[in-house]
Order: C-alpha cells, then structure tokens, then sequence
C-alpha cells in the first residue's frame, strides 16, 4: 500500500482549486457568449431586412423616409430612458422583429393580408348585431333613413353602444376558459420570441383584443409582486393598444379595418421593446413563467350571470366616453375660438389649438414619411395635417382624430392615400395626456399599496405608449406598398331637404 507524499495532497489540491476555477469561468463566460450570439443572429436578420427594404422599395424612396423616423423613435427612447447603460438589448430586437414579422404577414404577403381581411370583415360582422339590439331600444335614433342627407346615426346610440354588446361576450368567454387559453398561447408566443416575463407578455396580449382595463383585471394578482419595470410594461401596453369594442366606432369614421386590427397587434409587439428602452429592468422579476401564472377568478356562478354583470360594467364605459367627449370637444371650440381672437390681433386669423400641435408634431410627422405627394407644397400641407392628427390624438383623444381624419377625407382636405394610412396606424391606440389619471386610477384601485410606483411610471410610460404607435406607423410606411383608401359610412343617392315649415311642405333637391 502506498502512502501519498505531502506534495502529492498539494498538488490534488492545486489541481481540484483550478477545476473549480475553470467552471466558475465558464459560468460566467458561456452565458455572455450567447447573448452576443443571439445579438450577432439578431443583427445579422435586422441588415437582411434593411437590404430587402432598400430593393423592395427602389421606386418609392419616401418609405426610406419610414426607416430613418423608426431610428429616430429609438434614439427618442433611449435619450428619455431612466437608466440607459441598463438597457438590454434582447427584448428590444426581439420586439422590433416580432412586429415586422407581423407587419410582413398582415401587409405584404398576399396569403396573409388576404386572411387578415376576412378576419378584420368577420369581427365588423360580429359588432355590427349590436344594430338588432340598438333598433329595438332606440328605435328611429339609431336607425336613421339613410335616404334624407345629414340624416346621419347617432355616435353615442350606434357604434358606442358596441361596447356593452362587446363586453358582454368577453364575459362569458373568460367564465368559460376561452380567453384564457388564447391569451396564454399569445402570451407564451410574446414571451418566446420578444423575452419578457409571463405578466408582461399576458397584458400585452390580453391589450389586444380587450383594452387597458380588462387586461389589468386578468393580471390582478400579479400586481402586488410585479417589478417597476413590469408595471411600466403594463402601462405602456395599455397605452399603446385599443379595446376591440371600438374597432366598430373607429370603423364608422372611416378607418379601414385590416389596418386597425393590424396596428393593435404590431403596437402590443413594439411596446414591450420601447418599453424596456424607457424603463429597463434592474430587479429580479418573480413572474417569468406562463406555467406559474395564475389568472383572477370572477366568481360568475353562470353564463346569464356573465351575460348581465358584463353588460352593466361596460355601460359605465359609455358613459364616461360620452361624457368625456363631450367636454373635450367643447373645449376645444372654445380654445380655438380664444386663439383665433388673438391670432386675429397679430394679423394670422387662422391660429387654432390644431395648427399649434401641428407644428410641434410636424418634425415627428416628416420623419415618418407622411406624405409621398410630388409636389413640395401638396406634401408639406398633407405633412401637417397628419401632425395636427398626431398632436390632437396625444393631447385630446383618439376619438377626435378619427373624427377630424373622417372629415378631411370627406371633404377633399386630406387626399393623399398614404398620409391617410400612416395617420390611421399613428392615431391606433390610448396614448393621450387624460388616459395617464385613467390608467393610474384603474391600477391603484387593484393594488392600491403600489399606487406611488403607477404614479412615478406613468408619464415615461405614456411616451412609450405614444413612441409605440408611432413607430407601428412607420413599420405601415416602410412595407405598405399601395395604400388603401377607406371612407365612412356616408349616405349617397339621398335627399337634400333645404327648407320645412309648419305646413308639411319642404323645398328639397336630390343629391348624388
């Protein structure tokens, strides 16, 4: 038997401290080899696309314009971050790509923009038996002959009370799995590709089809546990997105549908990359799997249950949407009226709320490539109708750009097909100034020990939210190839009625 020399037990020693060392190493080596793999695929697919850009788009330079405004947005973004040297870089290409793979299949390849058509017609024909039930409450109202011009439905009656038919059948899906099992499958694809955390993901998701409230409720338990950042993501969603119940009432001023449900989902991809951009992630998140998320329970004992508690929730929407309607667009005759009267005083008459937006967002406009009119002065003006779009979507609401964009193509004032497809992707979503108390109430109300993180977070997420629509309308500018025009529900071949009196007796003229 031999006996091990001292020497030999220093030397089993030495070598057993350098294996250690050498696994240490590759622990700490192995996973920064592939991230930069990762980024280096990553890279690699972004300058393949920019090369097909730069041929694709040979003979209409002006969606060239498109690439520098989504640069530009990220610039923005990481200029306005709260921590830039944390920025990780992988949720952000991720995001961006998923939201060009979903602009490719829905824009450009013709299988996919054919489905995504038909998808868009069957979700108008799924709001639209809101009518059976609007014509029996409201009778004439909302319902109006459509052969007596001006004889138009009324907003509130009509697309508005889409909401409440929409809400209603959100709620019996959600008491029956349904959305569940959708979202999560949604959510699951986000998490893959986009690398962001199970909360995230879901919100996102749930934001595409339900809106900023009812994907706060889905997320609920999470609340209390979610990181910063997290909550930013939330928030941003949120902003960025639209509730499926107003696809009908954007509809009904004009917005084509494919582009509507298009830009809701690019915007869902691109606001967990923007982001993560304002707001990086420097905690350690406790939701990072689909698998341990758990979904709130709604206590629904039936279907009919559903059915009623989901009506009387979504009513309250509809009130506060008119009501809010209301007072903002008083508010803005009354303001464009004060402006007028001192613009008048400096001999420039014309000076409204509308033109002053239009100039702060004109850069912005410009850069995303607008307009391609041929003429400079055609190209400047369409320009500076889709900022004054922009600027009244961010500091009113969406629903009057819409309104006013509905207006303009009706009356000859916003010709251009492309401006008319950038300022649909642009105005697609909730970032506005008075959606930030919305949002902030909602969540407090939800998880109201984290109500200061909602409230510290809520601007940068605002801008996210705004920056993510915008940069969903320059993805549209990039790959749209040939715009698409759409026009609202306007009654052609009525009757003009010009003069009624008390006698039953009118002067009228046929209009065509």
């Amino acid at each position: 038997m031999k006996i091990l020399r001292p020497q030999a037990f220093g030397r089993i020693r030495s070598a057993k401290v350098a294996f250690n060392q050498e696994i240490v190493l590759t622990r700490r080596v192995a996973p920064r080899l592939l991230q930069n793999m990762n980024l280096g695929l990553f890279a690699g697919i972004i300058g393949a696309f920019l090369t097909w850009v730069v041929i694709d788009s040979a003979g209409q330079r002006i969606r060239l314009m498109s690439v520098a405004g989504l640069v530009m947005y990220l610039i923005l973004s990481i200029l306005v971050s709260a921590n830039p040297a944390r920025i990780k870089w992988r949720p952000v290409i991720g995001g961006i790509l998923l939201q060009f793979c979903v602009g490719l299949l829905v824009l450009r390849w013709p299988q996919g923009n054919q489905a995504f058509r038909w998808l868009s017609n069957q979700v108008v024909t799924f709001l639209d038996y809101t009518a059976k039930g609007t014509f029996f409450t409201y009778g004439f109202i909302a319902n109006p002959p459509s052969e007596i011009c001006g004889f138009g439905s009324v907003f509130v009656y009509t697309s508005l009370q889409i909401i409440i038919y929409f809400g209603a059948i959100v709620s019996v899906l959600y008491y029956l799995g349904v959305i569940e099992a959708v979202l999560s499958r949604i959510a699951w694809v986000m998490q893959y590709t986009v690398g962001t955390t199970a909360a995230e993901s879901l919100n996102a998701a749930a934001c595409i089809f339900l809106g900023q409230t009812e994907a706060a409720i889905l997320i609920e338990p999470s609340l209390g546990t979610m990181t910063d950042s997290e909550i930013h993501a939330v928030m941003t969603a949120g902003f960025a997105c639209i509730a499926g119940s107003l696809f009908s009432a954007y509809i009904s001023f004009g917005a084509c549908p494919q582009y509507l449900l298009s830009a809701t989902v690019m915007s869902a991809a691109v606001s967990l990359a923007v982001s993560k951009i304002i707001y990086p992630e420097i905690q350690e998140s406790k939701q990072k799997d689909m698998k341990s998320f758990k979904f709130n329970s709604r206590g629904h004992n039936n279907v009919l249950e559903c059915i009623s508690d989901g009506a009387v929730h979504s009513a309250q929407f509809v009130a506060a949407i008119t009501a809010n309607l209301i007072v903002y667009l008083a508010l803005l005759a009354l303001l464009n009226s004060v402006l007028g009267f001192f613009g008048t005083l400096v001999d420039y008459p014309e000076l409204t709320f509308n033109k002053i937006l239009g100039y702060v967002f004109f850069p912005l406009a410009y850069m995303m490539g607008a307009s391609d009119a041929v003429d400079p002065a055609v190209q400047i003006d369409e320009t500076m109708k889709v900022a004054e779009l922009m600027g009244m979507k961010t500091a009113l609401n969406e629903f009057i750009a819409y309104q006013q964009l509905s207006q303009w193509k009706s009356d000859g004032t916003l010709k251009g097909t492309r401006a008319q497809t950038i300022a649909t992707y642009a105005l697609c979503g909730f970032s506005n100034i008075s959606m930030i108390g919305s949002q902030i109430g909602i969540l407090s109300t939800m998880c109201p020990k984290r109500k200061s993180v909602f409230a510290r977070v809520a601007v940068r997420a605002l801008i996210a939210g705004t920056f993510s629509c915008f940069m969903t309308a320059c993805v549209a500018g990039i790959l749209i190839d040939e715009p698409l025009s759409c026009n609202s529900a306007a009654s052609n071949g009525c009757v003009r009625l010009e003069r009624m009196n008390f006698n039953n007796t009118a002067e009228f003229d046929y209009e065509l």
